[in-house]
């Protein structure tokens, strides 16, 4: 039937299934080039699958992910458990208050061994006014003042210009 659609899909494509309620072909390629190839012909798929079987048997096409079809069967199920499985675990079960317990304690061996002198220092308030240089604020501080100065500098010579123009006109 591929073969029909396209002479190289047989060789990289299996069907691996068939539901007649809800009339879905399961086709499985063996690369993800082939599946794009088989998600751009399936109207054509469709078509040919019935035109073989001389009905609407096929309605819907799932392109499955590439790869091989798993052939084995699956394990018997057993009434027996399996080796092991009902043994209890071996010493306490590590829960996540105990694995944080651990983990802290491990944390805090590891900040006593550190070298203080290499430790980042904590974060400072950055409304402590003793973390700005006194040079600085006294620059800072001259700076507004100036800027003030300049500001009202320039209002006053706008005023008098504006004065200066309706005296004028």
């Amino acid at each position: 039937m591929t073969a029909a659609v396209s002479p190289t899909l047989p060789a990289h494509v299996q069907a691996t299934g068939y539901a007649p309620a809800t009339g879905r072909l399961d086709l499985r390629p063996d690369s993800p080039v082939y599946a794009t190839q088989l998600r751009l012909l399936t109207a054509r798929i469709i078509a040919t699958a019935n035109e073989h079987v001389g009905s609407s048997a096929v309605r819907a096409l799932r392109v499955l992910p590439p790869g091989a079809v798993d052939t084995t069967p699956p394990p018997a199920v057993s009434d027996k458990p399996a080796p092991g499985a009902g043994a209890a675990p071996a010493g306490p079960v590590k829960t996540r208050e105990t694995a944080s317990a651990g983990y802290r304690l491990a944390l805090e061996a590891h900040r006593a061994a550190v070298d203080p002198a290499h430790q980042r220092p904590a974060a400072p308030d950055p409304g402590d006014p003793s973390l700005i240089p006194a040079d600085a604020r006294e620059a800072f501080a001259d700076y507004r003042t100036q800027a003030r100065e300049t500001a009202s500098a320039i209002q006053d010579a706008a005023i008098r210009r504006a004065r200066a123009e309706r005296t004028a006109a």
